[in-house]
């Protein structure tokens, strides 16, 4: 049985990573800012970029036995620009790094690949998909009430991305405030569809 983390658990790992890069605070830091404050605590941190051609499979990886972040020529000019994809790819391969992840390990753009890859190292590739959206847009940092919009603009994410950070977050707080997850609105229709019929429904609706 892999460990797994739970979403409050990868927060503390982010947000004490950050704090100890210096970054806890600062809202959508460039990657290369991220790697430079890495090499800065951790003189054995290395990165490298390379041709394309030279990763056929993958935008980066992370090569444990190396310590070193390799990506893509393409990739280094996409953090430069600040683009989305980009920024999550470099910041996948530093999650690696962070959660102690060993092996040789990266964002595979091939299927076939990824069909066959370990159950061990898709537990490791999950895990550090989880933890990339956390150094991206920590926690403490997303404003109550936020959207998916907004964190998509404030912390350089993809929609995508954005919304699944938005469902996580939410999950947290209503954790930490003791509330139940609210009822999907086709339910909240089935239920009051029941209660116009008569029937005693003890749910709040909110109505």
């Amino acid at each position: 049985m892999f460990d797994y983390k739970t979403d409050e658990t990868l927060e503390e790992i982010g947000r004490g990573f950050l704090r100890k890069i210096g970054l806890e605070h600062a809202v959508r830091p460039d990657m290369l800012t991220i790697i430079m404050k890495i090499k800065g605590f951790d003189g054995g941190f290395n990165y490298r970029r390379v041709p394309d051609a030279q990763l056929p499979n993958a935008e980066a990886h992370w090569f444990s036995d190396d310590r070193e972040l390799t990506m893509r020529e393409s990739i280094f000019v996409g953090i430069q620009r600040d683009e989305p994809r980009p920024r999550f790819t470099v910041a996948h391969e530093i999650s690696h790094y962070a959660l102690g992840h060993k092996g040789f390990l990266n964002r595979s753009t091939n299927q076939m690949h990824k069909n066959i890859s370990s159950s061990l190292v898709k537990h490791q590739e999950s895990e550090a998909n989880r933890l990339a959206a956390i150094l991206l847009a920590p926690e403490h940092l997303v404003p109550e009430d936020a959207t998916a919009e907004q964190i998509e603009t404030k912390f350089g994410l993809s929609i995508t991305a954005s919304l699944l950070r938005k469902e996580e977050i939410d999950r947290i707080r209503r954790r930490r405030r003791g509330e139940l997850r609210p009822l999907p609105e086709s339910v909240r229709e089935f239920l009051r569809q029941a209660k116009r019929e008569g029937m005693t429904i003890r749910t709040n609706l909110d109505d």
